[in-house]
């Protein structure tokens, strides 16, 4: 059994990997709303809901569309995706 040390241990491993990998939304927003990106922007949800309205700067990424697509992007680049969202 985990003793509490452990588990905040294991607790805090866990999201400093994942923050790792994620980009804070905050910093999105401001790049969008300034026009800079210093990274890749990829809408990841279907052809239809992006040609219904997506954010400035933002690749059309369908999943099933993305093993085709991931050659041709910029390797020196952070590539940040977003789909539908429930705030």
């Amino acid at each position: 059994m985990a003793t509490a040390s452990d588990e905040i241990r294991a607790n805090r491993e866990y999201f400093v990997d994942k923050l790792r990998f994620e980009k804070q939304r905050a910093d999105v927003l401001r790049a969008v709303e300034s026009g800079k990106f210093d990274f890749v922007l990829l809408d990841a949800r279907g052809r239809n809901a992006y040609n219904g309205g997506h954010i400035p700067g933002a690749l059309c990424a369908p999943m099933e569309e993305l093993d085709q697509l991931l050659p041709s992007l910029p390797r020196d680049k952070e590539v940040v995706t977003y789909c539908w969202g429930h705030d």
